[in-house]
């Protein structure tokens, strides 16, 4: 069994001249893989490195290019996804574990191969170093990349915000905390499958926490609502302080659990100094990874 550390590079979308929208069924375009291919002794027996070509976001978001000084020409040449996924595909071979620092790679490189109809990667063997990192050393917060490396005194050699050479450094990372014994391998597409299902479940649930005026903290009617995505807007009027009162909740992911975390602010801008906020919480649900 080998394990493929990962890393992958994004463009995103940028509002460059009126009316440019951004595509809903690509939020982050791969750009750039890059991946190293330990043995099962951890040792690197192979490495993969490929500029993609977009076809969505084709022209450079000045902040990913100023993070990882990719520019438009680059990527004009590069090798179009389809062949590129095909290549990597191959090249991970059968009974491979993906690994990657946190889980925005991952779920990239999914929506990436369903949104250019890819189906033959397996996403049923998946280790989130990040996350054996922040067992490894008891961390409350995820770290960076960065600091990871820092922490352990790994030589920088290379630059950071290069697929490949962070794909390198997780690999380091990953020889010196990771413990075979520990089973920390997860079918990443199950337990995703069953994360949807709970968040679509808390979706059910989110516009029923109720406004709260921040000052009196008396419940307050529902003027308007919209909700968006795993995001949910009210606005009401407390008659009684006379003030605007903005509600928003989400939903998030903290310590193992999807909840709804619910804020209650005044909005108008001269009265900003005294709003406060107050949180309500509704059921939470627990969740593997």
């Amino acid at each position: 069994m080998n394990y493929i550390v990962f890393d992958l590079e994004f463009n995103m979308f940028f509002k460059f001249k009126e009316g440019d929208l951004a595509n809903p069924e690509m939020k982050n375009e791969i750009i750039q893989i890059g991946a190293v291919k330990l043995n099962e002794a951890l040792e690197t027996i192979g490495r993969f490195d490929l500029i993609i070509k977009p076809v969505v976001y084709r022209r450079m978001n000045p902040y990913v290019k100023r993070k990882t000084n990719i520019n438009t020409s680059m990527v004009v040449q590069g090798t179009p996804f389809g062949k590129a996924i095909e290549s990597f595909y191959s090249w991970v071979g059968e009974g491979s574990v993906l690994c990657s620092w946190g889980h925005d790679d991952i779920l990239a490189l999914r929506d990436n191969c369903l949104f250019f109809g890819f189906n033959a990667l397996s996403f049923d063997k998946f280790l989130n170093i990040q996350q054996i990192y922040m067992k490894y050393g008891d961390l409350p917060k995820q770290p960076s990349l960065e600091s990871a490396v820092e922490g352990l005194e790994i030589e920088v050699s290379t630059p950071f915000h290069d697929a490949l050479s962070d794909a390198s450094y997780t690999a380091e990372i990953f020889r010196k905390i990771f413990n075979p014994s520990c089973d920390t391998i997860i079918n990443w597409e199950r337990v995703q499958k069953e994360n949807d299902e709970k968040i679509e479940a808390l979706k059910n649930f989110i516009d029923k926490v109720e406004i709260q005026c921040p000052s009196c903290n008396q419940y307050v009617q529902k003027a308007s609502e919209v909700t968006k995505s795993k995001k949910y807007f009210a606005f009401g009027y407390c008659v009684e302080c006379n003030l605007h009162i903005r509600h928003v909740s989400r939903i998030t992911h903290r310590d193992g659990l999807y909840s709804i975390v619910s804020n209650n602010s005044i909005y108008k801008s001269e009265e900003a100094g005294l709003a406060a906020k107050v949180t309500q919480r509704l059921p939470n649900l627990e969740i593997e990874g």
